[in-house]
């Protein structure tokens, strides 16, 4: 799963010289044999680009390398996703196996270009499946088109882990006061003191929910998004009360998550927070539209504006479409803006810079058809090269 984390790693590398590689792949069938030379194919059109751009050939055959090397890779084909990402400059390589198919591109110019990775980021893009049963407990980084496993979090996975092997001991038997105890003991007749077994599961169930409810609001205490929990009504309530998510635990899946398969508790849990998403979206392009037609300054559509506002960390919502890259530069020291036709060195793609600021500082993206973008924006833009995105402000 590309995460935020991971685009954050990316801008941060920023390279004078990045190669920036994409291409469909396939998990099973014969296309599988195909993908090895599609990225051939592309790796020789990196190549060519870097001497083109006046790179000595024996760096540019460095440069690729450790995609050349997977070329002949048997295994790395084997463990394919719907698309592969690689991203190579400056003696570092980085590569992702994602949930989404893409068009075979190749960019090589300052930094990496990440804009076809931006769904798997987009507010309907990502939430938490978190799954539990007494046995196990699992995380899960899920979006509409995936579910990972995360296995690094540090989260309690059973309650004999987290708790320690403590067998249930027999309750001490008396008899009633100031009787006195002539023969044997009829348990139904006698005090007990301590536990009964199942008082005694419980509190172990309860007190093991609750170390998962801390656990796993600190671990989501940096980044919140939507989480949906899977387990047995008991737990599901006894987390629900635990946990400090608030808002953000969409719902629970009230079932053993042990007893369906991950496609299955892919579409369940997907179905809960599908709802949410949408609202956010749909609140969003209202918000706007509003603001817009009242001629809002919070409201803002030009592309000069819009990256301006995203640098400066003043965007709360962005809504882009999936548009083609729109070539141009910009001076945080002067502020300006400028925009080319074809790309220039330099160059970066506007719409693509927008968006990783945006969700740099704490933004929101929605990603929107060009149809839908089109209602937003009716009347108030006249430009077409500026018609493929707009802003809500924070202030």
């Amino acid at each position: 799963m590309f995460a935020r984390s991971d685009l954050s790693q990316l801008i941060a590398t920023a390279p004078d010289r990045g190669i920036s590689i994409y291409m469909p792949t396939h998990i099973r069938g014969e296309e599988t044999r195909q993908d090895p030379i599609r990225l051939r194919n592309l790796v020789a059109e990196a190549r060519d680009r870097l001497t083109g751009a006046g790179v000595d050939k024996f760096d540019a055959g460095a440069l690729v390398a450790p995609a050349t090397a997977l070329i002949e890779n048997y295994g790395f084909w084997q463990h394919q996703d719907q698309g592969l990402a690689l991203f190579l400059g400056d003696g570092q390589a980085h590569r992702y196996r994602v949930p989404i198919p893409f068009a075979e591109q190749v960019f090589v110019g300052p930094g990496f270009y990440v804009k076809p990775l931006l769904p798997l980021l987009a507010a309907d893009g990502a939430f938490h499946l978190l799954t539990i049963t007494a046995d196990k407990v699992r995380l899960f980084d899920a979006s509409r088109f995936s579910l990972t496993e995360d296995l690094d979090a540090d989260l309690p996975r059973d309650i004999s882990e987290w708790l320690g092997e403590s067998d249930y001991e027999n309750p001490v038997q008396a008899s009633p006061v100031a009787r006195p105890n002539t023969g044997s003991v009829d348990i139904s007749n006698a005090q007990v003191y301590g536990d009964s077994p199942a008082e005694w599961r419980k509190g172990r169930l309860v007190e093991f929910v609750g170390k998962v409810a801390a656990a796993f609001d600190r671990h989501a205490a940096g980044h919140p998004i939507p989480v949906v929990v899977a387990a047995d009504p008991e737990i599901a309530g006894h987390f629900k009360k635990q946990t400090s998510l608030g808002s953000w635990l969409v719902g629970s899946i009230l079932l053993n998550p042990e007893a369906i398969d991950a496609r299955q508790l892919h579409e369940a849990a997907y179905n809960l927070v599908r709802p949410r998403f949408e609202s956010d979206c749909h609140e969003a392009v209202e918000r706007l539209s509003a603001l817009l037609g009242t001629n809002d300054r919070r409201a803002i559509t030009t592309i000069d504006d819009i990256v301006r506002a995203a640098y400066r960390g003043q965007i709360n919502t962005l809504l882009l479409t999936d548009s083609a890259p729109l070539w141009g530069r910009y001076d945080e020291e002067t502020g300006s803006v400028e925009t080319h036709s074809t790309r220039a060195d330099a160059d970066t793609d506007l719409f693509e810079s927008a968006a990783v600021q945006t969700l740099e500082q704490g933004g929101t993206v929605h990603i929107l058809d060009r149809g839908h973008m089109a209602d937003v924006l009716d009347g108030h833009t006249s430009d077409a090269s500026t018609s493929e995105c707009t802003a809500l402000l924070r202030y």
